[in-house]
């Protein structure tokens, strides 16, 4: 009647028989069943039931047979009943098992719990109910049964196995994408992961962390083969659940590839954190979720960090829309370069002239104090500046350091000296105060993590404005020309998105001669920015141009045009620009409204571009 994988009269049939009676009170349904009777006992199928006796608990299972569904029903009992709490298993029972009269194959699973006597029925009862759903889903869905597991049941050696099998599959599904190779990969993984990475997260999802990073690395390989000179960038992000100890959690998986081009190129979880929240603000990490995966390439990186919004709102269409068409860009100009600390020992001699000539400088009694910034060194994380500060000292005027001495000075100031250098109407002293400022870089750091000293002199400025009044910057008049050029042209560019300001910067401080960026009028500069961002973004693109009545502007990739002299021109009629992106680009901005002049000046470009100028020009 009952058949299993042991002998005829095995006393498991008999077992079997029992556990069936006590979920079907009549007997003579086993003992009678005929094949057009089967449907009618499929249809009763999955079965779970449990009884109360005595002093325990009695559970059963009966559903057609599936793969481990008697470990997935003892671990879903004994993990989840009373989770945090160990159960006493008195009795356990599995066994597969069909009818003499069938060929299909059945499982049954009884389970007998002792509680004591203090135990609550109605709050194990209620337990019973809340896990019985993903039972009878386990026991007709071998998927539902293991994705069960792999979120609540499974300890690291039992996800480890798990993974091994998934990657397995994937190599018999995709033999052309995926090889053997990939255990290479999944062994790295495994062993430089740490537990608290592993343990919230299933085994379906770490084996698709694994295969990304072996075709991300596969896919650089092979692009690198055709482009070594260019930053190739791999981008997945995706909605990962975490199983938690205090339920699951929704949050955003960001898996991100990159090759180096020199051998002390850094891109480490601070560079990701950098460019998401360049991206955008409000984010934060999940702690324990990043993971970096060197590899046997050092020239190919690949990364895995989890982000979650400080509101614990779930990110929208649009913000991943964003991220996906943002970070590419953002993550190459986010690769540091770790450059020596800078030191530069000072010329007296030369601080002994810049002080005669501040005392110079003042001649009236409301003259500004005159200061002169020099850039001494960086060392471990700080700038160090000397400043130069002459002064008419009045009656009630206080030291420089006291000045200082105040708590919300973000800068440190370090005497070095202060001296008499002469007298106004023979009634106020001047007085030269030499000093060391140091402070901070952070503030001061560009996206691939360089110094801007450029921004960081500014704030030097403001701080003694702030701490001392109004000063007069001696030798920062040709650096405020230019801020107020570069400001005016992304004023009238509109490039207010971050990645746009920061190519529009990178051009800016390309020009030369450098006394251009302070002079030549932004709507000339405007175009031949624009010329260049069209050449950036058609690849196929070699070289453009453009001309109007007041100039003519050219720009091209590296090799394009020729090296053009500026001393054969009138001072500042030729600008040239240098942008780099990736690769290298030329241009001019050539100024004159006099044909006879542009033919002169076309001579220089290669001749169908200079054939086409010279038709549009006439």
């Amino acid at each position: 009647m009952i058949k299993t994988i042991f002998e005829k009269d095995s006393p498991y049939s008999a077992a079997i028989e029992s556990s069936l009676c006590q979920i079907f009170p009549d007997p003579f349904f086993f003992s009678f069943l005929k094949e057009d009777e089967q449907e009618q006992f499929d249809s009763k199928l999955p079965i779970f039931r449990w009884f109360w006796k005595k002093d325990h608990l009695s559970l059963h299972l009966v559903c057609r047979h599936r793969l481990n569904v008697g470990k997935f029903f003892y671990e879903m009992i004994h993990r989840w009943l009373l989770p945090g709490r160990r159960l006493d298993i008195a009795f356990f029972f599995s066994s597969d098992f069909k009818f003499s009269k069938t060929a299909h194959l059945y499982t049954l699973a009884e389970m007998a719990i002792r509680f004591d006597q203090e135990v609550d029925r109605d709050h194990v009862e209620h337990n019973l109910r809340v896990i019985e759903t993903e039972i009878r889903l386990g026991m007709v869905s071998v998927y539902h049964a293991s994705r069960l597991l792999e979120m609540h049941l499974l300890s690291a050696q039992e996800k480890n196995g798990i993974l091994q099998e998934m990657i397995s599959k994937l190599i018999q599904r995709n033999p052309d994408e995926i090889d053997y190779d990939i255990f290479g990969e999944l062994q790295h993984f495994t062993v430089m992961s740490k537990e608290e990475f592993k343990t919230p997260r299933d085994p379906h999802h770490l084996s698709r962390l694994v295969t990304l990073f072996y075709l991300f690395r596969k896919s650089i390989e092979r692009e690198q083969e055709k482009r070594p000179d260019k930053r190739h960038i791999r981008l997945k992000l995706a909605t990962v659940q975490l199983d938690l100890p205090w339920g699951m959690k929704k949050v955003l998986g960001v898996c991100v590839a990159l090759n180096f081009f020199r051998p002390n190129e850094l891109f480490e979880e601070r560079h990701l954190v950098r460019a998401l929240q360049n991206g955008l603000q409000g984010i934060k990490v999940v702690p324990d979720s990043f993971f970096v995966n060197e590899g046997t390439d050092e020239r190919i990186h690949t990364l895995y960090l989890e982000i979650e919004k400080e509101n614990g709102e779930d990110f929208t269409t649009a913000e991943l829309q964003h991220f996906r068409k943002f970070l590419p860009e953002e993550l190459k100009r986010t690769v540091e370069i770790p450059l020596n600390s800078l030191f530069m020992p000072r010329n007296e001699e030369e601080v002994i002239r810049h002080i005669v000539s501040l005392s110079g400088q003042l001649r009236f009694v409301k003259d500004l104090p005159q200061v002169i910034l020099i850039f001494d060194e960086q060392k471990e994380g700080d700038l160090y500046f000397t400043v130069l500060l002459v002064r008419i000292l009045y009656p009630q005027s206080p030291s420089i350091q006291t000045l200082f001495s105040k708590d919300d000075s973000l800068m440190t100031y370090i005497p070095d000296r202060v001296k008499r250098v002469g007298m106004l109407r023979k009634r106020y002293p001047k007085e030269a105060t030499i000093f060391r400022l140091k402070f901070s870089s952070n503030p001061f750091l560009r996206d691939d993590h360089s110094v801007d000293l450029f921004r960081a002199r500014q704030a030097i400025i403001q701080e003694l404005q702030r701490l001392v009044g109004d000063v007069r910057d001696y030798n920062g008049g040709m650096i405020a020309k230019q801020i107020e050029l570069l400001g005016a042209l992304q004023q009238l560019l509109g490039e207010a998105d971050r990645a746009s300001s920061r190519l529009l910067e990178s051009f800016f401080h390309s020009l030369y001669p450098i006394e251009s960026r302070s002079i030549v009028p932004p709507e000339q500069l405007k175009k031949l920015f624009l010329l260049w961002k069209q050449l950036l973004e058609d690849p196929a693109q070699k070289i453009l141009t453009e001309q109007d009545e007041v100039a003519v502007y050219v720009i091209a990739r590296a090799g394009y045009l020729p090296e053009i002299d500026p001393a054969n021109f009138i001072e500042m009629q030729l600008i040239s620009v240098r942008p780099e992106q990736e690769e290298k680009f030329l241009g001019y901005l050539f100024f004159s409204q006099d044909i006879t002049e542009r033919e002169r000046f076309l001579e220089n470009i290669p001749s169908g571009l200079a054939d086409i100028l010279s038709h549009q020009s006439s």
